[in-house]
Parts: structure tokens; C-alpha cells; sequence
């Protein structure tokens, strides 16, 4: 069972720590505030998250019910806020509940499946993390061909001009010619302003500000394993 939770206070932080230790079955990491967690959840997913003195209307919830794949639990003050939990909320604790009770309700709580809107998310998040431009056509075009090669067993056994490109083609009323110049230049516009070390994160060590961009095959393929492999770890 690995554990995310996002507390902006310290004895929260050390009781539940504390409790985790405690029960060694259990990996508990701790983040203090919103961007360390979306991106910690980005490049590796756990099975639960919990958010502190949690706001039912805020944004940043509505985001986490969309991305999170697994349990999603929240801390509340004010017992009234948990009368009505919203929709893609596994539980809501008290605060003041004990925090090794917390943890032992969360070993109980059933594994969740990769849901659609995970699997798109990570899809568009990849894709911006690369830098690639949103505006850009390529960048829709390259999260269909991802779409795509997400659906079969094996990707890699696809052709990119009369499979990935053909099917776009047709799905776009537009040229092979076309669909392959677009992605082109939406991987180039990536390797142009991107952070390296955001590039790193997805290719490895063989990225560089000196090094050519990946062929449109690679930089699918790559994308595409990525994602697969997060989704393999919620599933086991």
C-alpha cells in the first residue's frame, strides 16, 4: 500500500509518519502543497491519496478527482463539510480522527482501475511536459496516435505511414503527408523550448540541448510505454 498525503501542517505531518512507521506494510510519502503533488503523482502514481483540511469546492480537488487513479481520501475540520462527499471520493476522516485508525480504514478500501479520464490526463500531461505547444495541431494529432496505439497489446508492431498515419489521415480529411509533417513539427517545437531535465524524466539520459529530436515513432513509442508501465503499476 503506498500512501501520498498533502498536509501544509507539521504535526499532521509527524503523527502520520508516525503511524506509518508503525505499520510497516504501508509506504507514506509527505508533500506540502498542490504542485509537488501533481507532479510526484505524474511520475509515480500511489494507491492513495489524502488531502489535508481538504476544501470540497476547491479546484485543486476537482483536479484530483480527474487524475488520481486510486482511493482518494480527505481530512475535514468541521464535521458538517462530510455530510455530502463528493463524487470520485473514496472517504472523508475528521482531522482530529486518529491517524493509525486513518491507515488501517485505507488498507481495507479496494484497488481502483486505471478510469478513461486518468488515462487521458496522463496522455496531455506527458505531452506538456515535453513542452510541445497545446495550440499546435501536432499536439492533437499526437494524443490520438497515443490514444490509438494505447488500445492494442502491441504498439510497436503498427505502422506509422499506413496505420498511425493513414487512420489519422482519414479521421482529419487530410494527407499522410500532412499528419506527419504537423507531428514533426510539434516534437521539434518540444525539443526547442522544453526543460532537459523534463525531457530526462520521459527519454532518459540520451536527451541534450545539442542532440536531434526523436523520430515521430520514438517519441510515440516512448510516450506510450510510459504510460502503459503507470498503468501496470496501479493494476498490481
Amino acid at each position: 500500500m503506498r500512501i501520498l498525503l498533502e498536509t501544509k501542517d507539521p504535526q499532521t505531518e509527524r503523527n502520520y509518519l508516525q503511524a506509518a512507521d508503525m505499520r510497516n506494510r504501508q509506504r507514506l510519502i509527505v508533500l506540502h502543497s498542490e504542485a509537488q503533488v501533481s507532479e510526484r503523482l505524474f511520475r509515480d502514481p500511489f494507491d492513495t491519496l489524502i488531502l489535508d483540511d481538504a476544501d470540497a469546492q476547491s479546484p485543486w480537488l476537482s483536479v484530483c478527482r480527474r487524475t488520481h487513479a486510486g482511493n482518494l481520501v480527505l481530512l475535514f475540520r468541521d464535521p458538517v463539510e462530510i455530510t455530502h462527499l463528493p463524487d470520485g471520493v473514496t472517504y472523508a476522516f475528521l482531522r482530529s480522527y486518529e491517524p493509525a485508525e486513518v491507515l488501517r480504514r485505507i488498507e481495507s478500501f479496494p484497488k481502483h482501475k486505471d478510469r478513461p479520464e486518468r488515462t487521458e490526463a496522463l496522455i496531455s500531461a506527458s505531452l506538456q511536459r515535453t513542452g510541445i505547444p497545446v495550440h499546435l495541431k501536432g499536439f492533437s494529432l499526437l494524443k490520438n496516435a497515443i490514444r490509438l496505439m494505447l488500445s492494442v497489446d502491441r504498439p510497436t508492431e503498427i505502422r506509422m505511414i499506413d496505420g498511425i498515419y493513414e487512420a489519422l489521415a482519414l479521421s482529419e480529411g487530410c494527407s499522410v503527408t500532412q499528419i506527419e509533417h504537423a507531428m514533426r513539427h510539434a516534437i521539434e517545437a518540444a525539443w526547442l523550448r522544453a526543460d532537459v531535465r523534463e525531457l530526462e524524466a520521459l527519454f532518459g539520459y540520451t536527451v541534450s540541448p545539442d542532440r536531434a529530436a526523436p523520430s515521430n515513432a520514438g517519441f510515440l513509442f516512448t510516450v506510450t510505454d510510459r504510460i502503459k508501465a503507470i498503468h501496470r503499476r496501479n493494476a498490481s
